[in-house]
């Protein structure tokens, strides 16, 4: 198995997940709307503002979407989602601010990508591919010659404190693979990563969380009640701080533009 690679992932249950945080995603995802807007604004200072064809994978309930399209002039746009629902969430949301608006509902990394695009665009998503290589190939091969791939991805020590305590969690890629990921197609402007803490006043509003935002769609976890009280003692024990209890993202963003071609 080649790095990057994750043959561990039920696409099925991650999208059940996200399904079911449909009416508290927009609430809940304080992180997850963050980092939108910071890969925006670090897109904006590295690219141009407008875009005959642009691909957003994972659009969710649309909040990147609708930041690029009032930030961006956008011709043509595609999003794509696992879950169906979410993309006609977002082309109500959005559909008078781009040209023309594409739905690609489903698996992205089942899907034949759009060809002739300028971005690609995703936040906080790519952690959720079984193979993240081979679908940046895909990207690459779908974009314009010097089009822009800008995405944010959780990394590793992402919600540290739920795998220290159960071992269950995705398998996160450092900066070094991602980096060997693209290097093949892309040049790399910007890649860089930060943390960021939500405080929670109980554990159980820690599960919450979680669940307001579709974020545990690893592997099915059946709670009783000796589990859980249990849970809550050694999370307690080993993370609570004054603050509360924690739980922690670390979020990369990288900023690749494709290769040019070597027509010597």
């Amino acid at each position: 198995m080649h790095k990057g690679h994750s043959d561990n992932l039920d696409k099925e249950l991650v999208a059940n997940c996200f399904r079911a945080s449909a009416a508290t995603y927009e609430e809940s995802a304080i992180v997850q709307k963050e980092i939108s807007r910071q890969l925006i604004a670090i897109l904006q200072r590295f690219t141009r503002i407008d875009y005959l064809r642009v691909l957003e994978i994972g659009c969710c309930t649309g909040n990147l979407t609708e930041m690029l399209s009032k930030s961006a002039h956008i011709d043509s746009l595609f999003i794509n989602d696992l879950v169906p629902d979410f993309c006609a969430c977002t082309e109500d949301r959005i559909a008078e601010q781009v040209g023309q608006l594409h739905s690609l509902p489903g698996d992205i990394e089942k899907t034949l990508l759009p060809k002739n695009l300028d971005l690609v665009i995703s936040s906080s998503t790519f952690q959720w591919m079984v193979d993240l290589p081979g679908l940046i190939e895909n990207i690459a091969a779908a974009l314009n010659e010097a089009g822009h791939l800008a995405f944010s991805i959780f990394s590793p020590g992402t919600m540290g404190e739920i795998n220290i305590l159960t071992g269950r969690g995705l398998k996160y890629h450092t900066n070094e693979e991602l980096c060997a990921m693209l290097t093949d197609h892309f040049q790399i402007i910007n890649v860089h990563s930060e943390k960021k803490c939500l405080f929670f006043p109980t554990v159980r509003s820690v599960l919450r969380h979680i669940r307001e935002t579709g974020v545990g769609g690893v592997e099915p976890n059946r709670w009783n009640l000796r589990k859980l009280k249990d849970f809550e003692r050694r999370y307690a024990g080993q993370f609570l701080s004054e603050d509360g209890f924690p739980v922690t993202y670390i979020s990369t963003f990288i900023i690749a533009e494709k290769k040019k071609r070597d027509n010597s």
